[in-house]
């Protein structure tokens, strides 16, 4: 089966997530542009980056924070504005962390948006859309509705898959957290079981590895609990891999967790550890399409090359496609494609 895969790589701003308007129309003009480079016979496939969602927490309340310096003081801002709404979710939920009760509080606003956006441009272009992620609890109220109860307030880095007919036919929770980024954040590791669980994509088992999740090894040497996705999707029949990723560090500086005989950037540590390597070893997989975010948003940064790369018949690894720039600026927002035949 032919079939057209694209990798989303979008810019983003604080003016995209200060309404659901702006948010919605940002991305409608990123599968737009895929729509119109794709075989309307094949089945389309379109890859948002990992934590596209989780900055919606921002919006309709960016006058808050216009003039904050760090992310860190924007959700403070936010927070003492909101702190009895924050008090009440600590006391629910039984948790001491502000983190996440933080967003537990947001989740109800995060979801609507997302969910709302990401059905409403699934349905309208009839493509599968795996959309990107977001920091947030779990649904008591299930996946199919833009309503949103938190089940707890552990929160997860999560990620759903919607079909043509706008349905939420997969998700998956981030196993491996990111030393210094994640870690910090109080979230919760998802189970590594349901993980490793797939879709069918018209016929095609897919599944989604959340960047760190899609990596060969560890970054450090402190990880004992560091487990690979890649290889275990492979011996389950897996054969489409989604990786939405963002890369918190700079994309061609020295690796930051390198030794000090390591003189790779994060580039090549990417690509020497990352999915690009896990692919080699395959013997199910065919396909990873890896998005990457674009971002530069008070003192957060996300730049990256996007990939979508493919196993070869030698047991090599081909890019079938990859973006041309990698820093967070809007001209390196790009849309990749390919066409692939299962």
């Amino acid at each position: 089966m032919q079939v057209d895969l694209f990798a989303i790589q979008p810019y983003m701003s604080l003016e995209d997530y200060a309404t659901h308007s702006a948010f919605y129309c940002k991305l409608r003009s990123l599968i737009e542009a895929a729509h119109l480079m794709r075989n309307p016979q094949n089945p389309a496939l379109a890859v948002f980056p990992e934590d596209l969602a989780t900055f919606l927490v921002v919006a309709n309340r960016v006058g808050v924070i216009e003039s904050a310096t760090t992310m860190d003081e924007a959700f403070s801002r936010i927070g003492t504005r909101l702190m009895p709404n924050i008090v009440y979710t600590m006391a629910r939920f039984r948790t001491r962390s502000l983190k996440r009760a933080f967003f537990t509080w947001a989740a109800p606003q995060v979801w609507r948006i997302w969910y709302q956006t990401m059905t409403e441009l699934a349905k309208t272009y009839h493509m599968t859309i795996v959309a990107g992620s977001a920091l947030m609890p779990e649904n008591r109220l299930g996946l199919n509705t833009a309503h949103f109860a938190a089940q707890s307030a552990d929160i997860y880095n999560f990620s759903f898959t919607v079909d043509p007919s706008g349905q939420v036919v997969y998700h998956t929770k981030k196993v491996n957290l990111v030393p210094t980024q994640e870690d910090v954040l109080d979230l919760t590791p998802g189970p590594l079981e349901s993980a490793l669980a797939s879709c069918a994509w018209n016929g095609i088992p897919l599944a989604t590895s959340i960047c760190y999740d899609g990596f060969s090894m560890p970054h450090t040497t402190t990880e004992p609990k560091f487990c690979s996705l890649i290889p275990l999707l492979d011996t389950r029949g897996v054969r489409l891999v989604a990786q939405p990723s963002a890369n918190p560090w700079p994309w061609q500086d020295r690796w930051v967790f390198a030794s000090k005989q390591d003189q790779r950037t994060r580039q090549q540590q990417w690509m020497a550890e990352g999915s690009y390597l896990a692919l080699q070893n395959c013997q199910s997989i065919e396909v990873i399409v890896n998005p990457q975010i674009l971002l530069d948003m008070l003192d957060i940064h996300f730049d990256g090359s996007s990939m979508i790369i493919a196993r070869t018949l030698s047991g090599g690894v081909e890019i079938l496609s990859q973006s041309a720039g990698f820093q967070a600026n809007p001209a390196n927002e790009e849309v990749l494609h390919a066409t692939w035949d299962f």
